[in-house]
C-alpha cells in the first residue's frame, strides 16, 4: 500500500453514505464505512468512522486531490501523512512495501487502566493450552 492519509472531520460520515457514490467511489456493499475507487489504474480506498478517516492511494497527489475535494464540502481538516498513523484505537506502521503493521498496544494498556483491574499476568498466545 503506498501512501496513506488519516482525516479528522467530525462531519465526515454523512458524505457517502447519503450518495452512494461521489467521485466514483463505491460503497463497499460488506462495509458501508468502506469506499472504493479506481484512479489511475489504482484502487484508492476511503475508511471513516465517525470522525476518523482513512485514505489511501499508491499516489500521494491522488490523497492531495481527494483531501481538497472533502475540504471543498467541509472545513480545513488536520491530515497526517507518512508511514504512522492512528485510527481507531489502532496504531499502524507502514514498515516496508506491501507490509503494515498494526498494533492497539497502546489503547488497550489504556482500557485495563481505565477498568481499575489488576492484570498482572502474561501469556505467550491467548490461545487456551490443549
Amino acid at each position: 500500500m503506498g501512501v496513506s492519509s488519516l482525516l479528522y472531520c467530525g462531519t465526515n460520515y454523512l458524505l457517502l453514505p447519503t450518495s452512494r457514490k461521489w467521485l466514483g467511489f463505491v460503497l463497499n456493499p460488506y462495509d458501508p464505512c468502506i469506499a472504493n475507487c479506481t484512479i489511475d489504474g489504482k484502487q484508492c480506498t476511503i475508511a471513516w468512522y465517525v470522525d476518523d478517516t482513512k485514505i489511501s492511494h499508491e499516489d500521494h497527489n491522488v490523497v492531495s486531490m481527494i483531501i481538497s475535494k472533502l475540504e471543498e464540502q467541509f472545513d480545513k481538516m488536520t491530515v497526517t501523512r507518512g508511514k504512522d498513523h492512528a485510527f481507531l484505537g489502532m496504531n499502524i506502521a507502514y514498515t516496508r512495501q506491501p507490509t503494515a503493521v498494526i498494533s492497539m498496544r497502546c489503547y488497550l494498556e489504556e482500557a485495563i487502566a481505565d477498568c481499575g483491574m489488576d492484570i498482572t499476568r502474561t501469556a505467550t498466545t491467548p490461545a487456551h493450552p490443549f
